[in-house]
Formats: C-alpha cells, sequence, structure tokens
C-alpha cells in the first residue's frame, strides 16, 4: 500500500515514469521572481540569499516537499549571477537541482527618468533523480533496479519593465530529464520548449504609504493544460504586506509577509487543497526568507580619467548677492607647450553664458555650468561637490544614460549642487525623489530635497 500511494504520488507530478521532476509551483513567486524566471536576479540591486519551503497536502505521507536556496548577486547596473539550488521529494523520487544563471539587463530610449528596461537571463546545470529504496515494498523490482540518472538542466528568461508595469516570459526547463537512463547521464534534449510560464503586474499606488500589485500569471505544459492565476498583493510602506490568489481549476491561496530593518524580508503563503486531492491533506504550507548581504552595490559607471579638464569657473558678482570665493581648481597635469591666458566661464543665474575666446586665440569648446544661484523652489539634489570638476563629471554621466541632471552653484554654502531639476511644490519633489531611490541603475538612494526660499 505504501509502495502504491508513493507511486501515485510521481504520477500526478510526473506525468508519465519517463519524466522524473514535476513542474515547481511557488505561491511566494511574487517576492523572488527568479524562482520562475532567470532574467530576475537581485532586483532591488543587493546581494541576497533566498531561502524557501514548500510543504504539500500537509499531513499525507509522502506528499512534495521542496526546499529552495539561491544565492543573486548584482555585477553592475547590467549584469547579475545567482546560483539556484533545490531539493524535491514526491513519493519514492527524490530530485536534486543546482544551476548557475546569467543576466544583463539593456535600458532603453534616451530618458531613464523612468525606469525602462529589457532582461535577458540564462541558467545551466544539472538534475540527479534518485529513487528512495527505503520507500519501497520490493526493491529488487526490475523497473526500479536503475535507481539513478543525470540530466543537463536549463533555464531561460526574458523580462521587459515601464515604470510600474513588468513583462516576464520564461522557459523554466529546458531539457527532458528522464527517470530512468541507462547509461546513468541522458544525453541533453531541447524537448521541454512547450513548457512556459508568462507573467503580467502592475504597482497601482494608492497614497504616500500604500501599493496595490495584482499579478497576472499564465502557465503552459505539453502534459497538462493551459493554466492561468491571478493574484492581487497589497502593501503598506514596504514594511508589510499582503494578499490573496486564485489558480484556475485549483484553488485559493492567501498570503502575508513582512520586512525587518531592510535586512530580513518573510512571507508565508498557505494553498487550501483542491477538490481533486480531498483526503490525501489540509492544504500546502509554504515559507520563503531573505536576507541581505552587505551594502547596495555601487553600480554606476566610473568617471572616465581620461576626459579634458575643465576650465576654472569664475562668478559674475551681481547686485545683492555676496559674491562668492574663485573655485581653484588643480593645474592641468600634462604639460602646457604655451602659455596662453584663458578667458574664464561666465555663469549668471537667468542661463548659462558661455564666454567666447579672445580674438587673438583659438575658439574652444567651453563647458558651463547651468546656473550661478539657486532659485527659489525645491531642488532634487543627487549630489553635492566642493569641486565643479568633480561635479560636472558626475553631470556628465548622468546625462550620458538619460537622466536630466544638471549643475547648480550655491553662493551661501559654495557647493555644485547635481540635481534633477527645480519644482514648484515639495510634494512633485518628493514624488521625484522616492521613484529615484527605487531604481537600480544608479545609487541614487540618498537622494535628498534642497528647499530654496526667496
Amino acid at each position: 500500500m505504501r509502495f502504491f500511494k508513493a507511486t501515485l504520488i510521481v504520477f500526478l507530478f510526473a506525468g508519465n515514469v519517463s519524466l522524473a521532476q514535476q513542474n515547481l509551483v511557488y505561491n511566494l513567486y511574487s517576492m523572488n521572481p527568479y524562482l520562475y524566471n532567470p532574467s530576475y536576479i537581485a532586483p532591488r540591486g543587493h546581494t541576497e540569499l533566498f531561502m524557501n519551503y514548500r510543504k504539500q497536502w500537509a499531513q499525507f505521507s509522502g506528499a512534495p516537499t521542496t526546499t529552495t536556496l539561491n544565492l543573486q548577486v548584482p555585477i553592475n547596473y547590467r549584469m547579475g549571477f545567482g546560483v539556484n539550488l533545490y531539493n524535491d521529494q514526491a513519493g519514492i523520487l527524490q530530485t536534486n537541482t543546482g544551476v548557475i544563471s546569467f543576466a544583463y539587463q539593456i535600458y532603453l530610449g534616451k530618458s531613464t527618468k523612468d525606469l525602462h528596461r529589457l532582461g535577458f537571463g540564462l541558467a545551466a546545470g544539472v538534475t540527479m533523480n534518485r529513487i528512495n529504496l527505503n520507500k519501497v515494498d520490493d526493491p529488487n523490482d526490475p523497473s526500479i533496479v536503475n535507481n539513478n540518472s543525470s540530466n543537463m538542466d536549463g533555464q531561460f528568461g526574458i523580462n521587459y519593465q515601464f515604470n510600474n508595469l513588468k513583462i516576464g516570459f520564461s522557459l523554466p526547463r529546458l531539457f527532458l530529464s528522464r527517470l530512468i537512463s541507462e547509461g546513468g547521464f541522458s544525453t541533453p534534449k531541447l524537448d521541454q520548449l512547450n513548457y512556459t510560464i508568462t507573467t503580467v503586474s502592475y504597482n497601482f499606488v494608492l497614497g504616500p504609504r500604500l501599493a496595490l500589485e495584482p499579478y497576472f500569471l499564465y502557465r503552459t505544459s505539453e502534459i497538462v493544460d493551459p493554466q492561468f492565476e491571478i493574484m492581487g498583493v497589497l502593501k503598506m510602506d514596504d514594511l508589510l504586506w499582503g494578499g490573496a490568489s486564485y489558480r484556475q481549476n485549483y484553488g485559493a491561496i492567501a498570503f502575508l509577509g513582512f520586512n525587518l530593518k531592510e535586512k530580513f524580508r518573510v512571507g508565508y503563503a498557505y494553498e487550501f487543497a483542491p477538490s481533486q486531492v480531498t483526503g490525501f491533506g489540509n492544504g500546502t504550507h509554504e515559507v520563503q526568507v531573505s536576507v541581505r548581504l552587505g551594502k547596495k552595490k555601487r553600480s554606476e559607471r566610473p568617471v572616465a580619467q581620461s576626459e579634458a579638464p575643465i576650465q576654472p569657473v569664475v562668478i559674475a558678482k551681481q547686485p545683492n548677492v555676496e559674491e562668492p570665493k574663485p573655485v581653484v581648481e588643480e593645474k592641468k597635469e600634462e604639460p602646457i607647450k604655451e602659455e596662453k591666458k584663458e578667458e574664464p566661464i561666465i555663469i549668471t543665474e537667468q542661463k548659462p553664458i558661455v564666454v567666447e575666446p579672445a580674438a587673438e586665440q583659438p575658439k574652444e569648446k567651453l563647458i558651463t555650468l547651468s546656473g550661478r544661484g539657486l532659485k527659489p523652489g525645491y531642488y532634487v539634489v543627487v549630489g553635492a561637490f566642493r569641486s565643479n570638476r568633480n561635479a560636472l563629471a558626475y553631470m556628465n554621466n548622468l546625462n550620458k544614460e538619460g537622466y536630466p541632471a544638471t549643475v547648480s552653484f550655491s553662493p551661501a554654502k559654495e557647493y555644485y549642487y547635481v540635481h534633477m531639476g527645480n519644482h514648484s511644490s515639495h510634494e512633485e519633489a518628493a514624488k521625484l525623489r522616492d521613484d529615484y531611490r527605487k531604481e537600480n541603475k544608479f545609487t541614487l538612494k540618498d537622494t535628498w530635497i534642497l528647499t530654496v526660499e526667496e
């Protein structure tokens, strides 16, 4: 009887005896989309360790149990890699898989004020299948004498993100995995391309502290009918979250979670037992924990050392404005072949002014700041520098990536501020500040608002 029940579990999940692995299902994939799609590696820009434990059809002996462990590491704002290990036990069958993933992001358009990117991910590894003879009534059964096999495993994923919209498509299992293999290791064969997962989500901001993110998932498989799933996640301050989902022809799921000091994320989901497995158990439990390791990886492009030195900046004296001390730049390192009097760059409050070189000197391209003083308003500041050279270098890097960065000088503070514009209301500036803090392309977490009164 024990052998019969264990074998039944294998058939329920594998579809036929030649397929060793069940198609894994996770209820907390919104917390870790990498579970389904390898293109989602370290979406929050930090190195993170994820642990997931899923006990299906609780209180039923031999029911599937899955333990997943994955490490996700961002290399920079474009690339990242991950390592995913999982152990799946269903009746007499035990499956161990290990894959290494690589993801690459392409940023689209000239402006990235609103997040706009396309990501790709590829994973490769090995799956090992084993029949646990300790759970078999007759270990000498000729159908299970060869109780071990190994197969190549692989995954492919792609995702598109624009502002709060996310669309993902993945092939979570590229190769055929067989339970019985005469040679122990099956020749890789691309035979599971009909197994796909497509996800669509959009994060609706309901208020300064509340957001709702609905998900739609569509799953196809060669051995079962297509299946859809809908889910809604309600988030408060990114500290508490919860929601529910419904899986077609299966049933409802409820879940909740919390974040602790931005270091730990814990989620729990309960999947109600569907009618087709009545008597097998009381439902499915799933727990997921993530741990953030280290500080957020700096991802901006390094300042090019080969850029031409920037001319010293002289601030023109204007009525009712205290003249700041001139900024003295370091001398040019390259030898000066001939001495020529350099014309200063004059910066006014109304608009940038470029002073043409004297007639007797060759015409040069002069770089100017965007304004002398700070007009009244609310500035979304991403950097403050004593040196105009460093401020302009940082601004140039941001501009190359599409950010509308500019530089203004404060005579009172004698700082050069790199900012994303002057806004008329604090609410408008605060929304833009929060958007930049959430982005992963650059380290803009410390973006702040500078208020300038009349």
